[in-house]
């Protein structure tokens, strides 16, 4: 039986659905469906949910969420047949807004319960909370967990925390099934991407009971993958889909799902999810049959459907961006793909849970306590892209000076302070700013604390950050005030790793952060400086951040405590005009080409001419703009594109932010 996509049923889908879109809006039924009702079998999609369960916003406007899935998941069934329809969620959906911290995930889990879920796997943020948190929203779950490489690493043979498969029989119009195999596989960056500490046996011992089948090739992980399909073909599987919580852009190279499926044989479709991107990919296996790798974004930006038509052995696999499909989240009025609600109503009782949910949030939070003169970013304009994860922007600047300032109100004299960006997690809009607002920004409640590092792991940091560049990626570093340096981004970076594992520099090669310099000065390799961050860093080496982790810590509180404390005591209440800027305040900037003069190194002798540097990197094209179709040559000329247009683009990102200001005021 075929597992091909038919490039003409591929080119006509897209078609119909640009037309549909075009002259109706977002049209109710997919490419198709009449001829495929009966036979098909349907997949919806979710990933990177983090919280956002479809609350209205401050307008009254609902955006997609879970009660429009679950009705659109009623419509389906009513097209397709109830058992020839399956929901499914790649990761990532507890841990994310005020609503996941305040529940631990439990609020999430109802949800997603009450809208019917199928299957699910761990994302990395599903063990935020700890080990025992995270058996327990399993415990309460309705879905099935599944993971072929999460295992328990204690007995003398690793064992599989969950089953690594299920086949689900679909009824075929006739007489007959075909059977779906869904296997699900968690990125072994979990172990530095979620609290290390979760997978501890004890604080007291730091020795890592949990794996997720990770080393230093990717062998591993591949093998566990090849295993869960030989297996599951041999068990009847017609078709085998993939549940991966991996991604692409960001995530370390040996892990990605188009590695992963360039390595393994027998996968049919990988439903993807970690990297927050869009898109609908086909790649050739490791036998040069083709795969589909799918992602539908993050916090419900759309949703995804995969179709398996056993009679014609066609596959299909889309998201509102990329082929046709039907749910779109729209922000702005004249997006042409803008769902109004009507088109496919909300499930009452859905939606009653998800009201429920949020006014026990709002009665908890709901406490103004200061307010802001200006708008400060976490995302682009566009409302999807991470913007806090590629370069610097006023929230950054604000977060980062907040952790500092936390730490002077207790009487510690400290240097530097960080966040990472895949640390803050929502804009802060001008207005009134309550308790929920400042959690929303930083929802982990991650433990702040300070230790003392020396000038060349704070280089090395600094290194490690810029290391992605120009992919976002969630371990790039905010800074605070009196921090500043370049990053030259059209060179590779000299960052060793094993993994996801931090090993050094390469001395052989060039380093990209340069002119680093605290309050004027250059940082002294050889000189010690406190630096205030939470402990996913300086005591769990998270985010392969091991050289910051090197010496005692001590202990202040949590991450958003300290926001509120900077704008009630150091702010006086009024986030003002210094933090105006959307790009920040030029803490850090990029450069293309070389220097002028000798690099500055701190190492060096003497503080060359400096060159005229550039605003923070911005990716302004395309928030989804590197794998509409897996051409992997299109792949390497958009990355080469989004280098060359990195100055420019962080120019108009703060100048689009400067001119929504301007229309406010």
């Amino acid at each position: 039986m075929s597992n091909e996509l038919s490039r003409r049923q591929f080119l006509a889908g897209a078609t119909a659905f640009a037309l549909g879109n075009a002259m109706f809006g977002l049209p109710r039924r997919a490419f198709a469906d009449d001829a495929q009702a009966g036979s098909a079998i349907v997949i919806l999609h979710t990933n990177d949910v983090h919280c956002a369960v479809g609350e209205a916003d401050e307008t009254g406007a609902a955006p997609l969420g879970y009660s429009a899935l679950a009705s659109y998941v009623a419509d389906r069934k009513g097209v397709f047949g109830s058992g020839n329809v399956t929901l499914v969620d790649a990761g990532d959906a507890v841990q994310g807004n005020v609503m996941g911290t305040l529940t631990q995930g439990q609020a999430l889990v109802d949800i997603m319960n009450a809208t019917g879920y199928d299957y699910v796997i761990p994302g990395n943020h599903e063990f935020d909370y700890g080990m025992a948190q995270f058996n327990h929203l399993v415990g309460s779950a309705s879905a099935t967990y599944l993971s072929c490489n999460f295992t328990d690493k204690r007995p003398e043979v690793p064992t599989l925390m969950f089953a690594p498969y299920a086949i689900r029989a679909y009824p075929l119009a006739g007489s007959g099934t075909a059977r779906v195999a869904f296997i699900g596989v968690t990125t072994p960056a979990t172990l530095t991407a979620s609290s290390p500490k979760s997978f501890w046996r004890s604080d007291d011992d730091h020795t890592c009971v949990y794996g997720f089948c990770e080393d230093d090739t990717g062998a591993a992980l591949a093998t566990a993958v090849q295993n869960a399909v030989d297996q599951a073909r041999a068990a009847g599987a017609d078709y085998v889909v993939l549940l991966a919580h991996l991604g692409q852009d960001g995530s370390p190279d040996i892990w990605r799902s188009d590695a992963l499926a360039k390595r393994c044989r027998g996968i049919d479709v990988i439903i993807d999810g970690h990297s927050h991107q869009e898109y609908v990919q086909v790649k050739q296996d490791a036998e040069g049959k083709k795969v589909i790798i799918t992602q539908t974004g993050t916090q419900f930006s759309s949703v995804g459907q995969v179709v398996i038509n056993p009679n014609s052995g066609a596959i299909s696999a889309s998201t509102p961006a990329f082929e046709a499909t039907l749910l779109r989240e729209a922000r702005k009025s004249d997006d042409p793909a803008y769902v109004q609600e009507v088109t496919f109503g909300r499930d009452a009782g859905v939606q009653a849970t998800i009201n429920e949910k949020v006014a026990d949030v709002e009665a908890q939070t709901g406490t103004v306590i200061g307010a802001s003169e200006v708008d400060l970013y976490a995302f682009e304009d566009d409302d999807y892209t991470w913007a806090v994860r590629a370069h610097e922007t006023n929230l950054g600047d604000f977060v980062t000076d907040a952790y500092l300032y936390y730490a002077t109100n207790a009487g510690v004299m400290a240097d530097i302070a960080f966040v990472n960006g895949g640390g803050v997690r929502a804009n802060l809009n001008r207005g009134n700013v309550t308790k929920g607002d400042l959690i929303n920004v930083n929802p982990f409640n991650n433990q702040l604390c300070y230790t003392s590092v020396s000038g060349q792991d704070l280089l090395d940091a600094l290194e490690l950050s810029a290391s992605s560049l120009p992919e976002s990626n969630g371990d790039f570093l905010q800074v605070s005030e009196g921090l500043e340096f370049v990053i030259r981004t059209d060179i590779d970076s000299p960052v060793l790793r094993s993994g996801s594992t931090f090993v050094g520099i390469d001395d052989a090669k060039e380093r990209r952060v340069r002119r680093a310099k605290l309050h004027g000065k250059a940082i002294d390799p050889q000189a010690a400086y406190t630096l205030v961050c939470h402990s996913y860093y300086l005591v769990e080496g998270g985010g392969s951040y091991s050289m910051l982790c090197k010496n005692p810590v001590t202990l202040l509180g949590l991450d958003n405590d300290a926001l509120m404390e900077y704008v009630q005591l150091n702010l006086q209440g009024v986030i003002g005009q210094q933090y105006a800027g959307a790009a920040g305040q030029g803490r850090i900037a990029t450069q293309v080409g070389p220097d002028p003069a000798p690099d500055s190194d701190p190492t060096s002798k003497g503080e060359p001419e400096q060159p005229e540097t550039q605003p923070p990197a911005n990716d302004a094209s395309d928030p989804k703009p590197l794998a509409p179709t897996g051409d992997d040559g299109a792949l390497k000329a958009a990355s080469a594109a989004v280098a060359a247009a990195a100055a420019v683009g962080a120019a108009a990102f703060a100048t689009a932010h400067a001119e929504t200001e301007d229309e406010r005021a």
